[in-house]
This record gives C-alpha cells, sequence and structure tokens, in this order.
C-alpha cells in the first residue's frame, strides 16, 4: 500500500526552512481533467533526481486509518473552530462518524441524525422543503453547516460524501453567527486520502430500493491525491405511489496534504426528483387512524425537485507547529420545485368513517438561493506570563441572495375521502398550464463578522475559554407591489465561556455559558412587523463531565443543560406595526452518552436525552400557551447501536431508538404518540468485498415521526436492504 509520510501527521518544523509551495488554483471545471489524470499511474522519480535526494532513515508507520480502525467515536472535530478532540471542547459534542453512517445504511443526513439523542423531526411546515430538524426543543433548520460553512437552503441532504456529522449542543453564535439556539448540525466531507483505495456498493432492498454508490481515491504522488465519489438511488416508499429519486457526484482534489501548504478544491452536486408526502391529518388531537401506506396526495401531479451546486477552495499554511491559518471560499447555488397536497378533513367532522371528507391543500412554491462565503481563521499557541495560550483569531463574510415565488392555480385539487386509495384522479387537461408562478420575493443579506477566542491554562490541569464574536447583517427584502421593499440592520456580540478541569488526560469537567442571537431576516423575509424587530436573544448554561474508559477505547459524557430563549418574538395586537420580544421559554435537561469499544470486538453507540421544556411568557394573544411544551419536544429521546464480531468475517448488531410523546401545536392540544424502533444487522467481511442484511423496523411497530400542526408523517414499516461492496 502505497503511502506518504506527509499524509500522517503535521511537520515537525525546523527553526527556519519552509516548504515553498504554488498556489495557483484550478478552475472548479478542471477537476473532472484531474479525475481522469488520477486514474494513471504515477510518474516514477528519475535515478538522477534519486540520486540527489538525501537518504533517511526508515520510518514504520503504524497509524491505520482505514474505515474499521476510526470505529464510532470518529475524527477530531473542527466544530469548535479549531482541530482537536471532543473532551476538549466545554460543551456537549456528538459525532456520527462514517463507520455508524454504514453500518446502519443511513443514506440521508435525517437518517443518520437518528442516532442523535435530543433531536426530532418536523413534517413539511407551510410548503418547506428539505430538512427539518429541531434540537433541544429549538428549530434547527438554520443551523445546518458544511465544513463549518452555513449550509442554509432547504433541501433533503445526503450522506455519500459525509466523512462525519458532528453536533454541537447549546448556544453558539460566537462560533457560526446567528441561530443556534439549540445547537448547530456540522456536515463534514470525504476528503482525498493518502492511499490507493476505492470501493463500489450497489444496496436493494424493500419497496423497490436500488442505491448505487462508488468511492475512489488516487494518489498521483506524495503531495497530491484525487477523489471522486457518485451516487443514484431511485426507490418507491411504503407510502402508495410515493417515489424517490436522486443523484449526486462530489470531486476532490488535494495538494500537500500534511505539508506547510495544503490546497482543496471541491465540488458537489446533488439532484432529486421526488413525490413529496405531507402524511396524514390529526383527528380527536391524534394522528388520523388509517392504514400507513395511505397517501391522499396526487402522485400524477405533485413533484418535488432540488438541485444543489457547491464549489470549495481552502488553504492551510502552517508556520510552525503550534501556528497556523487557514481561509475557504465557497460558491454555492441552490433552487427548489414543490408542488405538495397537505392533507385536511373537510369540516369538523364527529367522527371518521371510510367516507369522510378530506380536501388536498395545496402547497405550491419554490426558490433559489446563491450564497458566497469566505473564512480566514488564524490559530496559535503560545506560552505568556508562565501561562499556556491557545488563540483563535477569525473573519467571516456571507452574501445571500434567495428569491421564492408561489405556484398558483386557478383550478382547484379534487377531494378525496379518508378511505380512498386513488392517488391519480382525473385531472383537467389544463391541470398543469394553469399554474402561475407569481409574488416573487428578493431578499439579499450581507454579513460580516469578527471573532476572537482564547484558551488559557492558568495553573496545572485547569483551562479558561473566552470568546467574542461581532456579527453586522444587512438585509434587504423586496416584495411585489403593492407592499414594496423592506429592511433591516443588526449590529450584534455573542459570547462564548468555558472552565475546565482535567485532572489527567482520560477526563474533564467542565462548566460553560454562551449566548445566541435570532436577527428577524435569518430566513430570508421580513414583513412590516419584523422589519422593525430586532433579534431574538438566547443563552446556554451547561455542566458536565467527559471520560476516555478502557485505555481511550470508550467515550464517555454527561450533561446538565438550560437552553433558554429570553425574548423570543410574538404577535402583539395592540402594536401592528412591531413584533415584540415578550416571549420566554427554556429547556432544561441532562444527557448521556457512551461511543467506543468495549472489547476488541463489541462496539457501542448510545445516547440518551431528558428534556423538560416549557414556555414561560407569551403573548395577549396566545395567553393560553403560557406555562405549555413547546412543539415537537418530547420529555425523553434515546438511541442505542451495538456490534459484535463473532469472527473475522461475521458481524451481527443492532439497535433501538425511542422518542417521548410530543405535541404538535402551541395549545398542546394534539399529541403525537411516542415509539420505539428496532433495527438489525448481519455483515459477512472477506478480503475484497463485504454482504450486508439491514432490517428497519424489525418488530413492524406503528408509529409517527415528521410532525407538524396540521399533518404528521408515519414512519418506515420493516424493510429490508441488502448491499454488496467491493474494494480494490
Amino acid at each position: 500500500m502505497q503511502q506518504s509520510a506527509f499524509w500522517h501527521d503535521p511537520p515537525v518544523f525546523a527553526a527556519s526552512p519552509q516548504r515553498q509551495f504554488g498556489t495557483t488554483l484550478l478552475p472548479i471545471s478542471a477537476l473532472a481533467a484531474a479525475m481522469a489524470i488520477g486514474m494513471q499511474p504515477a510518474v516514477a522519480q528519475t535515478a538522477d533526481t534519486a540520486a540527489k535526494d538525501t537518504t533517511l532513515a526508515p520510518v514504520t508507520v503504524k497509524d491505520k486509518r482505514d474505515r474499521e480502525e476510526k470505529g464510532y467515536q470518529g475524527d477530531k472535530t473542527r466544530v469548535g473552530k479549531t482541530s482537536q478532540l471532543t473532551k476538549d471542547i466545554p460543551q456537549s459534542v456528538t459525532i456520527v462518524s462514517e463507520q455508524l453512517i454504514r453500518e446502519r445504511n443511513a443514506d440521508t443526513f435525517k437518517e443518520a441524525l437518528r442516532n442523535v439523542a435530543g433531536i426530532t423531526f418536523n413534517a413539511g411546515e407551510g410548503g418547506r422543503i428539505g430538512d427539518n430538524i429541531t434540537l433541544r426543543g429549538y428549530s434547527a433548520v438554520g443551523d445546518l453547516f458544511l465544513d463549518g460553512i452555513r449550509d442554509i437552503a432547504q433541501y433533503n441532504r445526503e450522506t455519500f460524501n459525509l466523512e462525519q456529522i458532528d453536533i454541537l449542543r447549546g448556544s453558539a453564535s460566537m462560533l457560526f453567527g446567528r441561530g443556534s439556539t439549540g445547537g448547530v448540525i456540522n456536515q463534514v466531507s470525504k476528503k482525498a486520502k493518502p492511499v490507493d483505495a476505492s470501493e463500489v456498493a450497489v444496496t436493494v432492498g424493500s419497496f423497490n430500493y436500488k442505491r448505487l454508490t462508488a468511492d475512489l481515491n488516487k494518489v498521483l504522488n506524495d503531495d497530491l491525491a484525487v477523489r471522486l465519489n457518485l451516487m443514484d438511488t431511485q426507490t418507491d416508499t411504503f407510502r402508495n405511489d410515493v417515489t424517490q429519486k436522486r443523484w449526486g457526484v462530489a470531486p476532490t482534489v488535494t495538494w500537500g496534504a500534511g505539508t506547510a501548504d495544503e490546497v482543496t478544491l471541491a465540488y458537489y452536486y446533488l439532484k432529486d426528483d421526488n413525490i413529496p408526502d405531507y402524511g396524514v391529518p390529526y383527528f380527536n388531537g391524534r394522528p388520523l387512524d388509517v392504514p400507513i401506506e395511505r397517501f391522499y396526495g396526487l402522485s400524477n401531479a405533485d413533484y418535488e425537485k432540488n438541485q444543489t451546486s457547491i464549489g470549495t477552495a481552502s488553504y492551510t499554511h502552517l508556520f510552525d507547529n503550534d501556528t497556523s491559518i487557514r481561509a475557504i471560499v465557497r460558491k454555492a447555488d441552490y433552487d427548489r420545485d414543490l408542488r405538495a397536497v397537505a392533507p385536511r378533513l373537510i369540516g369538523s367532522p364527529a367522527t371518521i368513517t371510510e367516507a369522510t371528507g378530506l380536501n388536498r391543500q395545496r402547497q405550491a412554491r419554490g426558490g433559489a438561493e446563491h450564497t458566497l462565503a469566505a473564512q480566514v481563521d488564524f490559530n496559535t499557541k503560545l506560552k505568556l506570563a508562565g501561562m499556556t495560550h491557545e488563540m483563535l483569531t477569525g473573519a467571516e463574510y456571507l452574501r445571500e441572495d434567495a428569491s421564492r415565488f408561489s405556484n398558483v392555480s386557478t383550478l382547484t385539487n379534487p377531494t378525496t375521502t379518508v378511505g380512498s386509495d386513488n392517488t391519480t384522479p382525473a385531472l383537467p387537461a389544463s391541470f398543469d398550464s394553469a399554474f402561475v408562478r407569481t409574488a416573487y420575493n428578493m431578499y439579499t443579506g450581507r454579513t460580516a463578522s469578527l471573532y476572537g477566542q482564547e484558551t488559557i491554562e492558568f495553573a496545572p490541569h485547569w483551562k479558561l475559554l473566552l470568546g467574542a464574536r461581532y456579527d453586522s447583517m444587512r438585509a434587504d427584502y423586496n416584495r411585489p407591489a403593492p407592499a414594496g421593499p423592506l429592511s433591516r440592520s443588526d449590529d450584534v456580540w455573542s459570547y462564548r465561556s468555558g472552565l475546565m478541569y482535567q485532572p489527567t488526560t482520560l477526563s474533564t469537567y467542565y462548566v460553560s455559558y454562551g449566548t445566541s442571537f435570532n436577527p428577524s431576516a435569518e430566513a430570508y423575509q421580513l414583513d412590516n412587523r419584523t422589519a422593525n424587530t430586532p433579534p431574538e436573544k438566547s443563552r446556554n448554561l451547561e455542566l458536565g463531565a467527559k471520560w476516555e474508559l478502557l485505555q481511550g477505547d470508550l467515550s464517555v459524557r454527561t450533561a446538565l443543560f438550560r437552553s433558554e430563549k429570553t425574548n423570543e418574538r410574538n404577535t402583539d395586537v395592540a402594536s401592528p406595526d412591531i413584533a415584540v420580544l415578550s416571549g420566554r421559554r427554556h429547556t432544561d435537561g441532562v444527557e448521556f452518552e457512551a461511543v467506543g469499544r468495549i472489547t476488541p470486538a463489541w462496539e457501542l453507540f448510545g445516547n440518551v436525552a431528558l428534556m423538560k421544556a416549557k414556555v414561560d411568557e407569551a403573548s395577549a394573544d396566545q395567553a393560553n400557551t403560557k406555562g405549555n411544551e413547546p412543539t415537537n419536544t418530547p420529555g425523553h429521546t434515546y438511541s442505542v447501536w451495538t456490534t459484535y464480531r463473532l469472527a473475522d468475517a461475521w458481524k451481527v448488531g443492532g439497535g433501538i431508538e425511542g422518542v417521548g410523546s410530543r405535541y404538535a401545536n402551541a395549545a398542546n392540544t394534539i399529541v403525537v404518540p411516542s415509539y420505539k424502533r428496532v433495527d438489525a444487522l448481519v455483515e459477512y467481511t472477506a478480503k475484497a468485498y463485504s454482504l450486508k442484511l439491514n432490517v428497519f423496523n424489525l418488530f413492524n411497530e406503528k408509529y409517527y415521526e415528521g410532525v407538524y400542526t396540521g399533518h404528521v408523517m408515519p414512519g418506515t414499516p420493516r424493510a429490508a436492504q441488502l448491499t454488496l461492496t467491493t474494494k480494490f
């Protein structure tokens, strides 16, 4: 196996010389050519050149970094802005590793997040498209990131190009800017590796599931490697006539990995074409009790079409072993178009029969987002006044351009009945042509940020973290006449602090405090009230402990926390020109997590979150909600997954995911029942291939997971998938 010492650890710097490196960046369009070159043999070093090289003593590299060796503990994380172990971050952090994603056949971002306690899922809301997540009782739709850069757009994210997913809980605006009341979720992309290693996987399964992925990595020389990830997925679903199609490509080129100068160019493209599904309505405060396969949409007219295109260039320079600068530039384009049905009972029926009428409420809208982001981080470590200082300073610029439209039609959707299985009713010949895109709303946002953070080891085993960030946000919002334009400017400081006691290298005890803010324009929209409303403010207080047990093979943590929104936006009927900041709510909770190896053959990933959320203050027109629980915030969530290797070739495993009952509306009159789901795994691995069987919802429990006030999404019944992977 060809390897270069450069790829394993950063270079050890002498007092002066630094390696010179050209920094000319290839355009993204040249990546395909680079991939083609990557499949050719590397040119051998000539005898003359080799003769001039200095002969060094042999170096034995024992640090194997294949997928199995990483295990569930994952790699280091940059979710704290610097590359570090989770034990050195004074907040709750969960890493969903690539091995865990692969073992559970989690092909989407949502499926991968099933492993994380404290997370619940929302159904399509008001036409919302894509991933809709709640973390610690607060919406996280604006708190999704890709390699540390905001990934705000509405789309269904994939896992075929993900190395791991990092979840940082609690207020984190000092690190990431606006949002992050409950925390942030950062996707970590795959990078070119220092070995020639490729694999192709084919999966088939229940409901006509078919998936093909390829992960191709080629080393050209000691400094240059290329990687190409491909994916194509087509499937029906357990819902009648609901289908999903998506494909993606993600090439990456890296120069000088692990040297003084590292450059990476990456491109990511994802396209999906689905029939959207908004589940079932409620009756008497509970999900309508019908067979879970019953779909009330229009499979001959509904569609969801999304395209995501992201190009990224990054450069890292190491001045010495303790000092570095890292710069990233990203251009991202997102397009989406939706025509869906939200089922609603006609009138207020006292009883339900198969003949009870249902309206097919239309959700028809779309839009486009275009973002340009640039980040620069400078890190250094030094001794000063007898103390060790680790310092981070950085700057960020983000420009966001968005347009939103509605698909308006003079025709209405045909009604149906509770007992109907007809998803293709007769439609007028002019049904499609009757739709017109109207009500274009245009948004432009510009955010400039400066931040700094310092971790001081002021006494043996004691560290103090202090950080601050300044965000200057300008938003312009144009609405069709006669509504007219709106604008909003916000300048906000955010803070982060933590005290850590680390009596050994294997234990950390900490207390932390952080703030966050949510400006009115964060969702790419304003109205006459919110344009006059300052940002919401939030804070997080956390007390926790982290231990590395079994010689570091098992990571265990626990935390007590309060996440609080101190001035939530509310409607004030006496002030029609402003949304008052009179609301308050909080989530108190405790979390436990254990991740890693119990024995060389036995691996575990498990966590549980117990939460108590409450609305402390509400506006006058919502006074009846004071003291209630916020929507989609269950009292408990948990996820446990474990595997055991019976022999060199065989592995068996299984897990259970549980979510407590939660309310679907602010009045707490609609309840989505609790559930638990059991999954299982059997895998056979040979030298060049593996065969894996996944079974989901082993005991075929009927449950509901995607929550919205008007409808709820049922979860999958028992299903199986068989995956054949070959490596070369």
